[in-house]
């Protein structure tokens, strides 16, 4: 005899879920009641029965307030993607008229993806949707993953190596690494061995903000290392202080491109094996078959591959 356990939905009160939802968001009672406009008395007695119907304790108190059981968090994987379709399914309008329509759009990008991919973007909606309008969001890639599924943006893009069950995506360009420094640099002339890349001070962008990059990785292994004497977060400012300094930086090739376009600088072939890296575009499974959604998706994805 099967011992699987049925559920009765009739006889479940589905707002439940919308409260458990609450709660692995704000994991404290009083504001996860604020958020679905319940009391603290009537939270605290949804969060009783969502425990029986569980047959778990879901969420453990702690000094910092509640902490998500293991069980809490399998379900939640389960449930907020479903939720999410719902609303989606509800609040979609069933087309997309991008010539009219006055929709925001929100995305989260690097700061990288925003100088590589907003300008050209920028441009084709001018012309081809010229009431809709962005609003860029940004972060790490755990912030930009929790925008997703909390729904407050449409699309996110950047470099997202570990895939997400509820999550979708689409290889938009792959990028390569060259070094970089200014036209009449002292020391480097026009090719760069290996000894002048690991003997001259170097600029590191670290949007971790520390001072180690994927070359000190790379160059760990070999038992080898280089000198950083500037780390900064942010790509823009980095073409500026290479024209003005004796520094040398590895950077994406289409920004040392783009950059050297308007700054005395060179491009040269790196001296080391250092790996590229690819950019998606990523979003949740609830915004599928948003019709609106689908437009913004197939408009970035022909942007990308002209960049």
């Amino acid at each position: 005899m099967s011992n699987i356990h049925h559920i009765n939905l009739a006889g479940i009160d589905l707002n439940l879920l919308v409260v458990f939802d609450a709660l692995m968001t704000e994991q404290q009672v009083t504001r996860a009641g604020e958020r679905v406009g319940l009391s603290q008395p009537a939270t605290s007695n949804a969060l009783s029965r969502l425990r029986s119907l569980a047959a778990d304790d879901l969420f453990v108190r702690t000094a910092a307030g509640l902490r998500p059981t293991p069980r809490a968090i399998a379900l939640a994987q389960q449930l907020r993607p479903a939720l999410q379709q719902i609303q989606a399914a509800l609040l979609e309008e069933p087309i997309f008229d991008p010539q009219t329509s006055d929709r925001v759009f929100a995305i989260g990008m690097s700061d990288y993806v925003e100088f590589t991919l907003l300008p050209q973007l920028m441009q084709a909606l001018q012309t081809i949707a010229p009431g809709v309008s962005l609003q860029i969001r940004s972060g790490d890639r755990q912030k930009l993953f929790s925008l997703l599924d909390s729904g407050e943006i449409d699309l996110a893009c950047g470099i997202f190596p570990e895939p997400v069950a509820w999550h979708q995506e689409q290889l938009l360009f792959q990028e390569t690494y060259v070094c970089v420094c200014r036209q009449d640099h002292p020391h480097i002339g026009e090719s760069l061995s290996l000894n002048e890349y690991l003997s001259t001070p170097h600029l590191l962008i670290s949007v971790k903000e520390d001072r180690i990059g994927r070359v000190d990785y790379l160059l760990a292994k070999q038992n080898l290392k280089r000198q950083v004497a500037l780390s900064v977060p942010h790509f823009l400012v980095a073409p500026t202080i290479l024209a003005q300094t004796d520094l040398i930086a590895t950077l994406a090739t289409r920004i040392a491109q783009s950059c050297s376009q308007h700054q005395p600088l060179k491009l040269l072939p790196l001296p080391i094996d250092l790996t590229g890296f690819a950019v998606w575009m990523r979003w949740h499974q609830s915004t599928q078959a948003s019709p609106a959604c689908q437009w913004l998706r197939s408009t970035l994805l022909e942007i990308s591959r002209t960049v």
